[in-house]
């Protein structure tokens, strides 16, 4: 009997017809690793290990064997491959070390009229790639959280990082300020990174987003304080678990999303397929149950 990823993997494999010309193909998408899984490969489907300049150093998830290490190298291309990688920055940023590396080695895909960015235990459901040239922006269906956007990163991440988000529009993004303050209200947004864009579209979200990565790495976080614990400090705490710009990258890539949707770019919305284990499922639950109480509570205090 096959697993939920062979599944996956074989209804992708049905749309590799869509790249029949290999010098010429139509979509890549990145499946982003960080440590061995069920390997998404495909003539659509492009692995790429995150981090590889610094996967012998301890993370969240400690120090990775030897053996994980050859099965990252063998079957995944890496972020380091080109003299302007930033892969020793992954722990803190995430997907973005590899996004680089398709914004700057775009030539090397094949120079495809479509790109996207999956996780490894995130993908859209094969579906995405159904009447592809109907679209120019492949969006995860939106998930609603228990209050807003605004309160939930709060909540899970604390307070400082949204600061940082507010003080940066308020600096280099001025006009754009109140639909972002409209984003943060809302009680469902676009999460993960993940998506499918037309090359342009592609392009004009790098050139958006790697300046505010930069401008982010030089900020010093320290500074910031926030007055209570987070989620995130409560149940996962690891001194190893450096991930304060990634968790600010995911949050503006969404309203970027949320932007584009607005300005009438044709779109489709999808599912996403989530590869977690049931204890990890059962974890989750009994966190955002825990988080809404609280919120619950704080609520019948007002």
């Amino acid at each position: 009997m096959q697993t939920d990823e062979q599944i996956l993997l074989s209804e992708y494999k049905k749309y590799d017809y869509l790249n029949s010309d290999s010098k010429n193909p139509l979509i890549k998408i990145f499946v982003s690793y960080i440590k061995p899984s069920f390997l998404f490969k495909s003539e659509i489907l492009t692995p790429i290990h995150l981090g590889r300049t610094i996967a012998k150093e301890n993370s969240k998830d400690g120090v990775i064997s030897d053996n994980d290490l050859e099965w990252l190298y063998k079957n995944c291309i890496g972020d380091d491959d080109f003299e302007e990688n930033i892969s020793s920055v992954n722990r803190r940023v995430g997907f973005l070390t590899g996004t680089w590396w398709a914004y700057k080695n775009y030539e090397k895909l094949g120079n495809p009229e479509y790109f996207g960015s999956f996780g490894y235990r995130k993908l859209f459901a094969s579906e995405c790639l159904e009447d592809l040239k109907d679209y120019n922006l492949i969006l995860p269906k939106k998930e609603i959280v228990y209050s807003n956007i605004k309160e939930q990163m709060t909540t899970f991440h604390g307070e400082s990082l949204y600061t940082i988000i507010t003080e940066i529009w308020k600096k280099n993004f001025p006009k754009d300020l109140n639909s972002l303050y409209t984003y943060f209200e809302q009680k469902e947004g676009y999460y993960h990174e993940l998506y499918i864009m037309k090359r342009d579209l592609f392009f004009d979200y790098c050139n958006w987003i790697f300046p505010i990565l930069n401008y982010l790495l030089q900020i010093d976080f320290s500074k910031y304080q926030d007055k209570k614990i987070s989620v995130c400090q409560q149940y996962f705490n690891n001194k190893n678990d450096m991930r304060d710009i990634a968790f600010i990258v995911e949050r503006i890539t969404g309203y970027y999303l949320y932007k584009l949707k607005n300005n009438e770019t044709k779109t489709l919305e999808v599912d996403v397929k989530k590869i977690i284990s049931i204890d990890e499922k059962q974890k989750y639950k009994k966190i955002l149950l825990d988080t809404i109480k609280d919120y619950t509570r704080k609520d019948m205090q007002i």
